[in-house]
């Protein structure tokens, strides 16, 4: 199934009320609740539906599953703690669930290549202002992972999906920067 299909199946079902049905691991994510402060959008479904809506037509298929995916870990961790939501080990629970959403869609062959992006979606957030300084030695080999010009569009889709104050956009946009200038990407690469 073509991006451009799943997109307008995802549609009908979310119009048909049955995304449950196809999709429960997205489902889940109807009312789990998370931090207005970074958050504002409402809950993880519908952060995930802005972050899907951000993509280009023409985007890579597994840069899809992984923004599609990338939050479902959310239905299993959000707790409220200390005044907040959060949905600690959210990314690394999702990554597990990923391989059978995809053997249900038979797509078996992006498993690998959307475990490694869902689990690692957070990945400037927990860099954070490390990088000011520019990037280690570990931080330009995690770069030149033939993933990472993916894991970029599903950074700034997760950024896009969000109406918070979070900065997570900007701060894949320096990492973007500093890779570049190390020339650990290519011009026309993500």
């Amino acid at each position: 199934m073509s991006v451009k299909h799943l997109r307008q199946h995802l549609l009908d079902w979310i119009e048909a009320d049955s995304l449950g049905d196809f999709l429960p691991e997205v489902a889940a994510l109807d009312g789990v609740n998370q931090s207005p402060d970074y958050h504002a959008e409402g809950d993880a479904l519908t952060h995930t539906l802005l972050a899907l809506k951000s993509l280009p037509e023409q985007v890579d298929e597994r840069v899809f599953w992984a923004v599609l995916l990338h939050d479902i870990g959310k239905a299993e961790t959000t707790a409220f703690v200390d005044g907040r939501w959060r949905s600690y080990g959210h990314d690394r629970v999702g990554a597990k669930m990923v391989p059978g959403v995809l053997a249900r869609f038979g797509r078996n062959e992006l498993a690998e290549d959307v475990i490694w992006l869902v689990a690692r979606h957070h990945f400037a957030m927990a860099w954070g202002d490390s990088v000011a300084r520019g990037l280690s030695w570990r931080q330009r080999r995690f770069c030149s992972h033939r993933l990472f010009p993916l894991l970029l569009q599903v950074a700034y889709a997760d950024a896009a999906g969000s109406r918070g104050i979070s900065d997570k956009g900007l701060l894949a946009r320096r990492i973007e920067k500093l890779a570049r200038k190390a020339g650990l990407l290519g011009a026309d690469e993500v």
